[in-house]
């Protein structure tokens, strides 16, 4: 039987990746059921909109009411669209490595760091390459 030789292609915070395997934080994938790895990339979450919504519906209640009852709701109103339009504004996409196997595809690791997600998917092809 021939002696493989495992070679270290990207070692890096919480993730290894070898010619033979890979390991990212404690979950070991091996290098030979891995078909194909790609990068996808996912869109700014629309989510802080809703409390830009929530906000304008309680400025709106406040303004509206004519016993001074709900006076409070228009500050509280004001203050969650300035805080969902902030959390819009500094939203980032996220990326993804998604590995295809014979089971199927799996999303393994998501960041919102690009570079770190295509250092990542650059050495698992390398990988895949070298296991010939």
């Amino acid at each position: 039987m021939a002696d493989v030789n495992e070679i270290t292609i990207l070692q890096e915070g919480f993730g290894k990746i070898t010619n033979l395997r890979m390991v990212i934080g404690t979950m070991p994938y091996s290098m030979s059921d891995i078909t194909s790895v790609n990068l996808t990339k996912h869109a700014k979450s629309n989510r802080p909109f809703l409390l830009v919504i929530g906000g304008i519906l309680l400025t709106l209640w406040g303004v509206i009411d004519e016993t001074g009852q709900f006076a409070e709701f228009f500050n509280i109103g004001i203050l969650l669209v300035v805080v969902g339009m902030a959390l819009a504004i500094s939203a980032k996409p996220s990326y993804t490595v998604q590995i295809e196997s014979v089971s199927g595809e799996s999303n393994i690791l998501r960041s919102t760091d690009l570079t770190f997600i295509q250092r990542i998917v650059d050495a698992m092809n390398n990988a895949i390459a070298l296991r010939g």
